[in-house]
């Protein structure tokens, strides 16, 4: 993690200076306190748990043995570890005291027929002999806590009795126990170990004193100290800092992974509940093995525990897009996949004299788990197959349980291309994910505020702004004040991924927890997170923000450049400011350029990009660069480059990006892009396109033939306020995210109110812009609470770099 975040504090920091933000000199803010604009859903914050960044096994999921049941295998995924995995991973043999044994994965007797493999122990010499489990990178253990072990175990030869112990890498005993009565058929025994020291490293040591073949299966160890004490439960630390953002709603299992890597693994949720023994473990495509330890019953329960409503996501028969090959469920076998999905809400719901209704009463829950809502697929690609099968699960679920509410996906990307077909389908509400850079999520506050209000209720399941620094925690508060300001059409949100595992991280754009065997780092991320969660309110109130600035527009100057991605193109003309550029001397700088016959050409389909700058360079209050081109074969479309001060940093007008399905302006600052303002689009290919950006004063017009496409203000905005009504407390949340690098006086006005209390509570959060929290300093950014004076009207100075949530109690 250190690494990696100290790389991109130093490219964030670099683009946030290069961007010259603005600053206010002073705000005003007015809130019209009887001025109800929309009522806020009770539960518009949520988590979102996924097994990426060994989330589950080796995380949340309390279990201290890897492979207990030895079903590792060879994966493919982005795990370092994937090749190496093999039946007895995580294990090695034991030889004591003149025992000697070699150690099988066997499937010839296996425990049942979801769990073929199971280890064998020829014991040849007497001595003491067996097998040791390192668990997770080591067995962390507390002094005095005490663990429960349980194996399933049986013999041939004399052995009847085995040692248990959990010992230092150094061999020095930190606890043991034995269990006695093993016989010739598979049986389970159970033991209890107390620890006598506290360390993070220890391992699991299980022998026998006599020779024989001692076949061992479904090696477990479990901190007796789990969360709410559950059996087969928890990590407490990690399950309580879930808890701690008082989430209204878990999605769970997983996005990519419900899809599996294919068709055959798929995350199929009857393979995860019963008994531990007889559920079917599985790989997922992030490249590790999943025991289902932590299955849809766990799930349910824990979102029990916190007062969290469930929203189970279930696969529609389609594989995940981008993990070709594509596979989708034919059609005569779609049946297996719907009843899946309405089986589910049996399980969830129905009587325990119902088939799934009776499996979760046998598990200890006879009461239904009062599941309201059903998440069908996951970023689901665009493609007829989806079409064809999505409306099939609806109709399915419709016919039996109208009163569930179906969540559906709105497809790929902020251009959400199947939001469409789940207003025809008249879903509840619709998935839309992005992972974008932080300027997009200050840029997008915006981005709900003309949502047509008769179409389906958003749900923003998964977002991110790449990073984990206090910068990229402001920038999704700014976003969340525009979703608080349309909560009349955004229903949830919860941010992704979850959790990070130090050591087995897949997944480092950005993660709200990052965790070890014994840590828990809560990002800046995380803080912005709970400050909304526990503050939502009932109500937005109406207000008005007006900030006064001192400063004069920015204005873009440099060079200007044609280029593609994945695509080849020729380019017959370019102008600046009405006059023609030499195509000529555009230099390459990446790519397969050619200029002949007086036109530029780029031939190399694979680069991405490909750039050729003109050795012009453009500066002024109003500059106009125009470009007639053509796409000769590819994927995509036409990145136009200007304001170019080297090859590394430049903005483009990006035409036809996205697999030629989004048109976006870009910045680009040593080397690495973010998105400032994007919309669907799509060109043809040898069709001959003008293309034309006008800069002026603090100002991006960007058009195709002669179409207005952007229009993009380089006016940084500095203030993003929400402001919110809990009615049961009697209080009005003023919500302010302060973007700058300086502080803001901010006068707060309170209207038709007949009271408002002196004092005030703030939450703040703030400091430096690449500030993060490590393992090493968890505790840098956090937020701070503070009292000041309030009333009517009041000032207040808002810190630079900050977010803050002023409370003040009304009449």
């Amino acid at each position: 993690m250190q690494n990696y975040i100290t790389k991109f504090v130093f490219v964030i920091l670099a683009a946030f200076i290069a961007a010259g933000i603005s600053y206010a000199d002073s705000v005003n803010v007015t809130v019209n306190c009887d001025e109800k604009k929309a009522e806020i859903s009770d539960h518009l914050y949520g988590i979102f748990f996924e097994d990426i960044n060994f989330a589950a096994d080796g995380g949340l999921y309390a279990e201290l043995v890897q492979n207990r049941s030895f079903e590792y295998h060879t994966v493919p995924g982005r795990n370092p570890l994937r090749e190496k995995y093999h039946a007895l991973y995580a294990w090695q043999k034991v030889e004591r005291n003149g025992g000697e044994c070699t150690l099988t994965a066997e499937r010839e007797i296996p425990l049942n027929r979801n769990n073929h493999n199971y280890l064998t122990v020829h014991i040849d010499k007497a001595g003491e002999a067996g097998v040791m489990n390192t668990g997770y990178d080591g067995i962390p253990l507390d002094r005095g806590a005490k663990y429960d072990f349980s194996v399933y175990a049986r013999r041939e030869g004399g052995i009847s009795k085995l040692s248990i112990t959990l010992e230092t890498q150094d061999g020095k005993v930190c606890g043991k126990a034995s269990v006695k009565g093993i016989e010739a058929n598979w049986k389970k025994f159970e033991t209890t170990i107390q620890s006598r020291i506290t360390t993070d490293n220890a391992r699991l040591v299980v022998t026998s004193e006599n020779t024989g073949k001692l076949h061992l299966d479904m090696v477990s160890l479990f901190p007796q100290d789990t969360f709410k004490g559950r059996k087969n439960g928890l990590r407490k630390d990690l399950a309580q800092a879930l808890a701690d953002l008082e989430p209204k709603f878990l999605r769970f299992p997983g996005g990519c992974i419900s899809h599996g890597h294919s068709l055959e693994n798929a995350y199929r949720w009857p393979d995860t509940v019963g008994d531990l023994s007889q559920r079917r473990g599985n790989w997922n495509l992030w490249g590790y093995h999943q025991t289902y330890g932590l299955g849809f019953f766990e799930y349910f329960q824990f979102c029990e525990d916190i007062g969290a409503e469930p929203l189970p996501v279930v696969p529609v028969g389609v594989s995940c897009g981008f993990r070709p090959p594509y596979e989708c469920a034919p059609m005569d076998e779609l049946d297996e996949w719907i009843d899946e999905a309405v089986n589910l809400i049996e399980f969830a719901n129905g009587d325990t004299d119902t088939e799934w209704g009776s499996v979760r009463a046998e598990m200890g829950h006879p009461e239904p788990f009062d599941m309201e809502y059903i998440c069908l697929g996951n970023e689901e690609h665009d493609r007829p197959e989806l079409h064809e099968r999505f409306p099939h699960f609806v109709k399915a679920i419709r016919e039996k349980y109208p009163d569930i509410k179906i969540i559906g996906t709105s497809g790929l990307g902020t251009g959400i291309p199947l939001y469409p077909l789940m207003d025809k389908l008249n879903v509840y509400s619709s998935d839309e994910h992005y992972y974008m850079s932080p300027e997009w999520y200050f840029n997008n506050d915006t981005r709900f505020d003309d949502f047509d209000r008769s179409n389906p209720l958003i749900f923003v399941g998964e977002y991110a702004s790449q990073g984990n620094t206090h910068y990229n925690a402001l920038a999704e508060a700014a976003f969340l004040t525009g979703v608080e300001r349309n909560a009349d059409i955004v229903d949830m949100t919860c941010y992704a991924p979850l959790f990070a595992h130090k050591n087995h991280t897949q997944w480092r754009a950005a993660d709200l927890i990052w965790f070890d065997k014994s840590q828990v780092v809560k990002t800046p991320n995380y803080y912005v997170q709970q400050l909304f969660s526990k503050n939502a309110g009932d109500y937005y109130l109406g207000n008005d923000v007006e900030v006064v600035r001192d400063e004069k527009p920015q204005t873009i100057s440099g060079s200007v450049g044609l280029g593609s991605w994945n695509t080849q193109l020729e380019a017959a003309e370019a102008r600046l400011n009405g006059r023609k550029l030499d195509l000529s001397e555009f230099e390459q700088s990446s790519g397969d350029f050619d200029f002949s016959g007086g036109r530029l050409s780029q031939k190399d389909g694979g680069a991405s990009p490909a750039i050729s700058f003109s050795p012009k360079e453009f500066s002024g209050e109003k500059i106009t660069y125009s470009v007639r081109a053509r796409k000769t074969a590819g994927d995509e479309g036409f990145l136009i480059v200007f304001g170019a001060e080297n090859s590394d940093t430049y903005y483009w007008w990006n035409i036809g990006g996205w697999g030629n399905s989004q048109h976006a302006i870009e910045k680009t600052v040593n080397g690495r892009k973010s998105v400032l303002t994007q919309r669907n689009g799509s060109i043809k290919p040898n069709r001959w396109y003008e293309m034309k950006v006008e800069l002026s004063s603090g100002r991006i017009r960007c058009y195709l033939d002669n179409k207005l496409i952007h229009d993009y203000s380089l006016e940084k905005k500095s203030i993003y306020a929400s402001t919110t009504l809990d009615e049961e407390k009697g209080e009005v949340a003023v919500k302010l995210v302060n973007s700058s690098d300086k502080p803001a006086d901010v006068r707060i006005k309170l209207n038709n109110i007949s009271r408002a209390a002196r004092m005030a509570d703030v939450k703040l959060l703030e400091g430096e812009p690449g500030a993060e929290n490590t393992f090493e300093n968890p505790d840098r950014i956090k937020p701070e609470t503070k009292r000041i004076k309030a009333g009517r009207e009041f000032d207040y100075k808002a810190p630079a770099m900050s977010v803050q949530f002023i409370k003040i109690k009304v009449d």
